[in-house]
């Protein structure tokens, strides 16, 4: 790995465990510079300013966990949801989940949002309009919703339980294949 890709990883992952670790606020360039024992300076010649510093690390979460279509839009469904609890249970979610919820910093809820969330959502609901081109998914189903259960159904679950038995994810699957199947 070269220098600056190895300094840039350890500013990501010292933004993101303070973001994980003591939630939203604590993400400053002080704190990232001491967790991560990069310089100030070098943090300010690589990002403008703290926002700058969470849009790319929040970028290198949104490039990992991506679905890989398949054929089978309910297998495809049940990759997204494994895939979304990944996310969660590396930990960088803890924070990203925290970033949403105390809403505390409009700007960083817009960033986790516009960064993170959106496009992840967007390609839930192009396959599941795939899965409606190739007959899987009723033509009248509403999908967006659909898409938006699903990750409500995921983030609910973290904070309440924390677990997510395989049973679980296929009550999930099997629950909203009865809503949106073909009959």
């Amino acid at each position: 790995m070269a220098r600056g890709e190895e300094v840039d990883r350890r500013i990501h992952e010292a933004a993101l465990e303070l973001l994980r670790s003591r939630g939203p606020a604590a993400v400053t360039v002080e704190a990232v510079a001491a967790e991560s024992g990069v310089a100030r300076t070098t943090i300010y010649r690589r990002h403008r300013d703290r926002d700058e510093v969470l849009e790319s690390a929040l970028k290198e979460i949104a490039a990992t966990n991506l679905l890989t279509p398949t054929e089978d839009v309910w297998a495809d469904m049940r990759q997204a949801i494994e895939l979304l609890i990944a996310t969660f249970q590396q930990n960088q979610g803890v924070g990203v989940f925290l970033g949403l919820i105390t809403g505390g910093d409009p700007e960083l809820v817009e960033l986790i949002r516009a960064k993170l969330l959106r496009p992840r959502i967007e390609l839930g609901i192009m396959r599941m309009r795939a899965g409606v081109a190739t007959g899987q998914i009723r033509p009248d189903a509403d999908v967006e919703t659909a898409a938006d259960l699903v990750l409500g159904a995921v983030a609910a679950r973290f904070a309440h339980a924390g677990t997510f038995p395989q049973e679980w994810i296929d009550s999930v699957v099997d629950l909203v294949r009865s809503a949106l199947e073909v009959r």
